[in-house]
């Protein structure tokens, strides 16, 4: 145990900082920091060690009203990213800093956590909603907030119950722009020669353009006509997939294959399929502005994000009739739930099968009196 004295820079005040059974306490008091108030809670500080020391500390006596204030969101913040950071990647841990820099800090930063009232949770989604910020944008501040008031409250810093004054906000239905069978052709021929290859592995895989970037030739196996997906490229650097379903095996249809083997005559010596000039890694931003974009605008179609390429494969392929089943293996997911809610209501506009055929079969059935052809 050690008692130190310390000043608290924002108000000029001094607090005895305590370690008292292997944590960390702090009591502030309403003293400037003079040289002699300085001195009298140095003398505090003695007593505390010399009582700790005799195993004769007691703390209601030294501090009757309460032992210690809670530590500032500030000081939470610290706290949670030492311990977080052995738990995540350097990436989603920079992701974190990030989020919390622009809006968490600037807001929570400063309040104490025995001081939290509902009210600030609603000023402070207040201004999530002043923002304009989009349902899921808003939903990650919110959720990161609930993380550390979680954290707050199984280290003893906060009460239990915070978390119950963050309402997250509605999801909207997510919008998504596949192209057509024909807009993609469009798209396609509007491409620089060199990088069709890249774009028929796109449309024909489902990859996500992480994973595509970081795809290496030793993960192709020719015979088995498959390629094995076990990581992706993200923010300059190697990361590993989110989920456990993403690392799996694509398979590798006679286009994606014929594209990859002219691609692989004019790739160069690189371990990556789809490198840079320099046989690196490629930057995502450059693939976007500098192929994906213009060779949209060139094709004259509405600009859309650059992962329509995977939309635009799992929308082609139940177009085709292939088995829901086998696009969500191809996609990554393990159940069936992202492509009913995320792609069907697309294939209509891709296939013209509204409902007509079977209304077709109906009015048939109804005038013969029988409902088959058997």
């Amino acid at each position: 145990m050690g008692a130190k004295v310390r000043v608290d820079r924002r108000t000029n005040r001094l607090f005895l900082d305590l370690h008292i059974e292997g944590r960390r306490k702090r009591v502030f008091s309403e003293l400037p920091a003079t040289p002699k108030n300085i001195e009298i809670l140095q003398a505090k500080a003695e007593a505390i060690d010399r009582e700790a020391f005799l195993g004769t500390f007691d703390s209601e006596r030294h501090f009757p009203e309460k032992t210690a204030a809670k530590p500032t969101f500030n000081e939470l913040w610290e706290e949670w990213q030492k311990k977080k950071a052995s738990d995540v990647t350097p990436l989603t841990m920079r992701w974190y800093k990030k989020a919390a820099r622009v809006r968490l800090l600037p807001f929570w930063g400063r309040r104490r956590l025995d001081g939290l009232e509902p009210k600030h949770f609603d000023d402070f989604k207040a201004r999530l909603v002043e923002a304009k910020l989009a349902p899921r944008t808003m939903n990650i501040e919110l959720g990161l907030l609930k993380q550390l008031l979680r954290f707050a409250a199984d280290r003893g810093f906060a009460k239990d119950g915070l978390t119950r004054w963050i309402v997250f906000q509605r999801k909207r239905p997510s919008t998504i722009q596949p192209l057509t069978f024909e807009e993609k052709a469009r798209f396609v021929r509007a491409l620089p020669i060199k990088w069709r290859p890249y774009f028929e592995v796109a449309f024909g895989t489902g990859l996500r353009p992480s994973e595509q970037l970081a795809l290496k030739w030793d993960r192709i196996d020719w015979k088995r006509k498959k390629a094995e997906i076990v990581e992706g490229w993200r923010d300059g650097e190697v990361t590993a997939l989110k989920v456990v379903s993403a690392y799996r095996e694509v398979d590798l249809l006679p286009p994606v294959l014929r594209a990859l083997r002219t691609h692989r005559l004019v790739a160069g010596g690189s371990e990556l399929v789809f490198p840079n000039s320099r046989g690196a890694y490629m930057r995502l931003d450059n693939l976007r502005h500098r192929v994906w974009y213009p060779a949209l605008l060139k094709a004259k179609l509405a600009q859309r994000d650059l992962y329509t390429t995977r939309h635009t494969f799992a929308t082609h392929a139940l177009a085709a009739g292939e088995d829901p089943g086998w696009v969500a293996k191809m996609l990554g997911h393990t159940t069936l739930q992202m492509i009913f809610t995320t792609y069907y209501r697309y294939l209509p506009n891709l296939t013209r099968r509204d409902g007509s055929l079977f209304a077709k079969r109906l009015a048939r059935g109804a005038r013969s009196g029988r409902y088959s052809d058997a």
